[in-house]
């Protein structure tokens, strides 16, 4: 006969507040990465708003995407919180490492908000692009994505749920690509792909998460997966903006368009995302701090020279007639309307004195993806082991 033991009443109720937070953790969850995703995708779609149309008001349809997605992380965000869920205490409530710095995000972008408004206020809409507010932003943007990237990462590490947790942190490592190339976006079109600071500074903010995918992830193919993740949602951008009709609303226009304007065509990492899963995945490297820097040099040479060697063709290809179609959006045949530049320089390399793609430029390439690579592995080694 199995002996009954008394459970003290304050002890059922933890137990059950505990079952009751674990309930809301996965949808919250969903709910958090649908909102992040929304934010490079509504951000895309502002970019083109703003090079077609002009008319830049704040509550613009894509404004209004940007906010709703915001909110939605928000409240995936705190529907991840509960008075006993391990983690991080705030006050009553408790929540994981992702969960605070998402809200800390939300939190961010809010403030960002009334500081434009005043700035724009202040010192006109024409204050520049990268202005203090716009900073701002673009911090709490990345605050967002990398705290449900952290999220999904410890829902993976958890092995919750059959999809959400395995492939979940692959999704968000897309979408966080995604942002990188949204931030750096106008210095991504192909005429600036043959020059070194192109370059260096792809080498240095894409190596990082691709390496970290790769350490962390549990697919096999980890950081391959997401980067055609990125690929595909960039091109679905690319592919569904002409479709919908709109003209330019300001004046001077110098480039006519009668449909909204598609982003550049994504950047090829691919091919270093699959170079980097066959480097750390297929083979059997010690552990060590010396043997981590051998991998983060290794690591960052392959991916160097495999992003360089392939992109410097695939820009002369959407240089050429070959890409002026509408899978390719190349050709030069899409650029803002506000944007005088002429007919020669449309389909140029654009290029300055000191900037050429030279052995010199390679080094510093290659030096500042081994140096990124050493940090992908660090914050690699870090989500693998998370676990709130």
């Amino acid at each position: 006969m199995t002996e009954s033991v008394a459970v003290p009443a304050q002890e059922q109720a933890i137990f059950f507040e505990g079952k009751a937070a674990e309930s809301f953790k996965r949808p919250g969850l969903f709910l958090l990465l649908l909102g992040a995703g929304g934010v490079p995708l509504s951000l895309l779609w502002d970019y083109s708003w703003e090079c077609t149309i002009g008319v830049d008001l704040f509550w613009a349809p894509p404004h209004t995407a940007i906010y709703i997605s915001i909110a939605l992380a928000g409240l995936g965000a705190l529907a991840m919180l509960g008075r006993n869920t391990p983690g991080m205490r705030l006050g009553p409530w408790r929540g994981s490492f992702g969960t605070w710095l998402t809200l800390w995000g939300v939190a961010a972008f809010a403030s960002a908000l009334l500081f434009e408004r005043w700035w724009q206020g202040a010192y006109g809409l024409s204050a520049g692009i990268w202005h203090p507010p716009q900073i701002c932003k673009t911090v709490s943007f990345f605050a967002i994505l990398a705290g449900a990237w952290s999220c999904c990462a410890a829902a993976q590490n958890r092995n919750e749920g059959s999809l959400l947790g395995k492939y979940g942190f692959l999704v968000a490592g897309g979408f966080l690509l995604v942002l990188i190339n949204v931030v750096s976006v106008t210095g991504s079109y192909a005429n600036r792909q043959h020059s070194g600071a192109f370059y260096e500074l792809t080498c240095v903010t894409y190596t990082p998460p691709l390496v970290a995918l790769a350490v962390a992830g549990r697919v096999r193919f980890s950081a391959t997966t997401a980067s055609l993740v990125y690929v595909a949602v960039w091109c679905c951008i690319v592919w569904l903006l002409p479709l919908f009709s709109a003209r330019p609303m300001t004046a001077p226009v110098y480039n006519p368009l009668d449909h909204m304007m598609p982003p550049p065509f994504p950047l090829l990492l691919i091919l270093p995302a699959l170079a980097t899963d066959a480097l750390l995945r297929g083979f059997s490297w010690p552990g060590g701090w010396t043997v981590s820097w051998l991998k983060a040099g290794v690591a960052g040479l392959v991916v160097a020279v495999v992003f360089i060697l392939t992109q410097w063709f695939f820009a002369e290809f959407l240089l050429s007639g070959a890409a002026k179609n509408w899978i390719f959006a190349g050709g030069g045949q899409h650029w803002p309307f506000f944007l005088k530049i002429s007919d020669t320089a449309r389909q140029a390399f654009w290029t300055t004195a000191g900037d050429e793609l030279n052995e010199g430029s390679c080094l510093a390439a290659i030096m500042l993806a081994v140096l990124s690579a050493r940090l992908g592995l660090w914050a690699g080694a870090w989500m693998k082991g998370l676990r709130r």
